[in-house]
């Protein structure tokens, strides 16, 4: 895979994994929005596709605050991965 394909499938697993922690997904901006369930604003997460990192307000609960680690971490994980393993991760195999 070149850069911009392990880049595209990454973004895909962070969206899966932010709609397991319960998040919907919402792409109509440059960055993409994790809404929680509760729409509570202050727990919007953000997720800039560009660097693979993810932020929110400091206002935000420490649910969402975990979840935020959470997401890092899987990041984090992913990018180790070789392509094959990340094909795997993916089901693309």
């Amino acid at each position: 895979m070149n850069k911009t394909e392990r880049n595209k499938v990454i973004n895909k697993q962070i969206y899966h994994f932010a709609e397991i922690l319960g998040y919907d997904v919402d792409m109509s901006e440059i960055d993409v929005m994790f809404i929680p369930d509760d729409g509570n604003m202050d727990n919007i997460i953000e997720y800039r596709r560009s660097s693979q990192s993810v932020y929110n307000s400091n206002h935000s609960s420490d649910n969402t605050k975990l979840n935020i680690s959470l997401m890092e971490e899987y990041i984090i994980n992913l990018n180790k991965m070789d392509d094959d393993t990340l094909k795997s991760e993916c089901g693309l195999n």
